[in-house]
């Protein structure tokens, strides 16, 4: 598993440059350009609808932000809108649990993304972020240690902000 961002955007740039060939026969580099550049060219096939779901463990680099990689100029399958992972108190990974879009602090959700059996949520659907300002709430299975973010957002990237003793997290 990699474990710091710098680490994660490495991995994603070597893939990246190893996958597009960015090395010349005498082994220098060619310069072309890094995931996130937007001259980065993304394969198309890449662009599909993915959805984590409870009880898959399809995800990865869990408390890392997906989205250098999961963006229209990254080398990830699917541009996710919304992507992070869910935390218990102690910092442990969530193993089922949802992750609710509203338009205000209390009100009915707009989107919802289920956790995975990783901790992970991620979505490719579009969940109105682009157009406004939303009110993000998590809870465990059941509803347990429902928490609320006190103020609205216009990102979906979660573990961009969210990140070691400051991850997403449920209230114990």
């Amino acid at each position: 598993m990699i474990r710091s961002t710098s680490a994660l955007l490495a991995f994603c740039t070597l893939t990246a440059m190893a996958s597009l060939g960015c090395a010349s026969n005498d082994g220098t580099s060619t310069a072309a350009p890094l995931p996130g550049d937007p001259t980065f060219v993304r394969d198309p096939a890449l662009d599909v609808t993915v959805e984590s779901a409870a009880g898959s463990t399809k995800s990865h680099s869990q408390g890392q932000s997906c989205m250098p990689c999961h963006q229209a100029h990254g080398p990830g399958p699917g541009r996710f809108t919304v992507a992070g992972t869910l935390h218990d108190s102690s910092g442990k990974p969530v193993t089922a649990g949802t992750l609710t879009l509203s338009a205000a602090p209390s009100g009915p959700a707009l989107a919802t993304v289920s956790v995975d059996a990783l901790g992970n949520f991620y979505t490719t659907k579009d969940v109105g972020l682009d157009a406004k300002s939303l009110f993000v709430s998590v809870e465990g299975a059941n509803g347990a240690g429902k928490t609320a973010m006190p103020f609205p957002t216009m990102s979906g990237a979660c573990n961009h902000c969210h990140t070691g003793s400051a991850g997403v997290m449920l209230k114990p």
